[in-house]
């Protein structure tokens, strides 16, 4: 789920904003040629907490977007939203049903082919594909390998987009910023999935929010590969929001424990991970959320426990060989059966713990200077990012902002399991910069990533 439409639903400071753009978003709604079809809830098991999940389905959206490939490789859009609040979930999951479509959407006259070289002889600015995550040679030395390395004297489509430290027009590699985008040759240096999109009505508010997703999947990657013992959450003091959801887990058969995460960065990050004892199938699940307030992350991550586990419901991994997970659940369903329990010891186990109260709250309550303070926190670290903007037709009239957000310097998630980016430095250094010691890559963690 977006970092941005989850946190909008559990962020009162946003409620009025929200609201305000509540009525333009249903619009959106209709069975007769509306963006999204219908918003319809999906039951919860008697066993989880009795949040609201909302679907809002977008049906085969390659009928109006010539360049998907259509229901059999595509399937269908929806966007999902889980809450508390019935009303607040139905808006969230048309939100992020708007935000998936706004990234299938483009033109090729929005696009230029041309090598980085190229770029750089006409001294265009261009994200640098020296800084890009990639996968180690053992990786591709795998004759189904999805990826290549970048080149830069490899032909691609690029898009312009906006160089958030300089404030600069700057190309930017198309395969980077699209879902469902058909990558040729050079341009397969990514796993197109939805890390560090976002739609909010403010402006700042969407690219915050993308920024701190792109930085909660960094987190989920050095986590799960390098089987970090996280300091379980010891909830001491709770705001009022994140009670109303703590109230709602008390006395089921899941159980939820919260993990600080948080990365070198600073940025508060919560892991979660949902332990359903007596379920036949669905053990365990993972979740994650990046907020600077950590009560809002420790709520997201509660829901997103919620909603993963009706997405698992019934899905089955492609097979038994993990290497040929390539899907958004192969790897969640594959690791949830009761078999594969013990694979989450190093969080369960864990002995660190450290206090709610301890975790800082970063949130100023401005949306400008909340931006500018994730932005600082790259650059302290020499993490480059970039924004494209995806605002549709459609986005606009609903008084909604779609972005993208780039941090080529951080850990990518990604669900293939032939192409973990294993080569990157990032996912070597940064465990030593959180404190942690850092594996090899031959003792990685061997398990398929569980976060879906």
């Amino acid at each position: 789920m977006s970092a941005v439409v989850a946190e909008q639903a559990l962020n009162g400071a946003e409620a009025a904003r929200r609201d305000a753009s509540a009525p333009r978003l249903r619009d959106l709604v209709s069975p007769l040629g509306g963006l999204v079809n219908n918003v319809y809830q999906l039951p919860v098991e008697s066993s989880d907490p009795p949040l609201a999940v909302f679907s809002a389905d977008l049906g085969d959206v390659s009928t109006v977007l010539p360049n998907l490939c259509g229901p059999d490789c595509l399937g269908t859009l929806d966007g999902t939203g889980t809450g508390v609040d019935p009303e607040r979930s139905a808006i969230v999951g048309i939100a992020e049903g708007l935000e998936r479509y706004a990234n299938c959407v483009y033109d090729d006259r929005q696009l230029r082919w041309a090598t980085a070289d190229e770029l750089a002889a006409e001294g265009a600015a261009a994200l640098d594909l020296d800084s890009l995550p990639r996968c180690s040679p053992a990786e591709l030395e795998d004759p189904h390998s999805p990826l290549v390395l970048p080149e830069r004297t490899a032909r691609m489509r690029w898009i312009r987009g906006l160089d958030l430290a300089t404030g600069t027009p700057s190309w930017v590699p198309a395969s980077l910023v699209f879902m469902h985008f058909s990558a040729h040759d050079g341009e397969r240096i990514t796993n197109p999935i939805s890390t560090g999109a976002a739609t909010h009505p403010d402006p700042a508010v969407a690219v915050r929010g993308a920024l701190c997703e792109v930085i909660e999947r960094d987190a989920i990657s050095l986590t799960w590969l390098h089987e970090l013992p996280l300091p379980r959450i010891e909830l001491d003091t709770v705001g009022p929001e994140l009670q109303r959801y703590l109230d709602l887990c008390a006395g089921r058969d899941v159980e939820i424990q919260l993990y600080d995460a948080t990365t070198d960065l600073g940025i508060p990050t919560v892991y979660g991970v949902s332990i359903a004892r007596n379920h036949p199938t669905c053990r365990t699940v993972v979740s994650c959320a990046t907020s600077l307030d950590p009560q809002t992350a420790a709520a997201k991550a509660i829901c997103e426990t919620v909603s993963v586990r009706i997405a698992l419901r019934g899905a089955q991994a492609p097979s038994e060989d993990v290497r040929t997970f390539t899907g958004v659940s192969d790897g969640a369903a594959y690791m949830a059966v009761p078999e594969r329990a013990a694979a989450f010891d190093f969080l369960l186990s864990s002995p660190a713990r450290r206090r709610l109260s301890k975790m800082p709250v970063l949130s100023t309550g401005d949306s400008t200077a909340d931006l500018r303070l994730v932005l600082d926190r790259l650059a302290e670290r020499d993490l480059a990012a970039y924004l494209i903007d995806l605002s549709t037709d459609e986005a606009i009239r609903a008084g909604m902002t779609v972005v993208r957000a780039v941090v080529p310097g951080l850990q990518p998630l990604c669900f293939n399991y032939r192409a973990r980016y294993l080569g990157s430095p990032r996912l070597y250094r940064a465990p030593v910069a959180m404190g942690y010691p850092s594996r090899t890559e031959a003792s990685l963690n061997a398990w398929p990533q569980p976060f879906a």
